[in-house]
């Protein structure tokens, strides 16, 4: 029986993200130090609109899931830190019982939460790069551009982070739910059936 996991708007915020910090991730290391023969001009106007491209999709994001109601689904609150320690022992393989926490774990959802205020925060430090005539104001909260520069190079080095930990927590819950961020559907057996039967 498919059952459907993942909506068509989750997955294409899923994709969109995932390409837009991929290719941010790229360009920001190129542009910090580049090599090879690259025009540093283009590079720079396509990092700049990838980072357009993911603050308008972390938006939208927001928005379908207040929309929805189903910001509870993605975004950590106080009532997940309860069902921490049960996350950890399944995540670290001390128990085999498969909590169930609804679409995603505490853990998913503590990175899904995170990854949302970090594009906010990197967001935030391109103003005084986007608004050239009004940077100084800008960056100045930020500790001048010296200090956007800085957040951004720790927003990358957050992803290179966690992007990792976010592979292991989607194979060690349910290697399955992976492909239903392609096709939206996940195999489910019908409660009560057996291969026996």
């Amino acid at each position: 029986m498919k059952l459907l996991l993942q909506p068509l708007a989750v997955r294409i915020f899923h994709w969109v993200m995932f390409f837009a910090v991929t290719y941010l991730v790229i360009t920001g290391l190129y542009l910090h130090d580049p090599w090879g023969g690259l025009s540093y001009g283009l590079v720079r106007k396509t990092h700049s609109i990838a980072g357009i491209i993911l603050m308008l999709n972390l938006l939208g994001q927001i928005y379908y899931y207040i929309v929805t109601g189903k910001y509870t689904e993605v975004l950590f609150t106080p009532r997940d830190i309860a069902n921490l320690r049960s996350f950890f022992r399944y995540s670290l393989f001390i128990t085999e019982n498969h909590p169930n926490y609804g679409r995603y774990n505490p853990g998913q959802k503590a990175l899904i939460t995170t990854w949302g205020l970090a594009i906010l925060l990197s967001g935030l430090a391109a103003l005084p790069h986007l608004l050239p005539e009004y940077a100084s104001w800008l960056s100045r909260p930020l500790g001048g551009l010296m200090g956007s520069r800085i957040i951004f190079y720790a927003v990358t080095m957050f992803f290179l982070a966690t992007i990792p930990l976010h592979l292991y927590l989607v194979f060690t819950e349910d290697p399955a739910k992976l492909q239903a961020m392609f096709s939206g559907y996940i195999q489910k057996e019908p409660k009560g059936l057996d291969d026996g039967e």
